[in-house]
């Protein structure tokens, strides 16, 4: 049971991640358009990302522990 809120948790994270990350990339349209927000903008994207290819890594690790036990 442990494990499967653990994935539920992963899941949602994951979720608020992709949405955070659309609304970003939507904002370069409707943004400010000086070259640090540009910056900070793309410096964003790339943290949420990494964000979800890490939380990506530690749902697949918990599936390879969960199938050994």
């Amino acid at each position: 049971m442990a494990t499967d809120d653990t994935d539920e948790m992963i899941a949602q994270r994951r979720a608020l991640l992709r949405t955070a990350l659309q609304r970003i990339v939507l904002l370069r349209e409707t943004g400010p358009k000086s070259a640090a927000w540009h910056r900070a903008r793309v410096k964003t994207m790339w943290r949420l990302q990494q964000q979800l290819a890490d939380d990506a890594a530690a749902s697949q690790h918990a599936e390879q522990t969960h199938d050994r036990s």
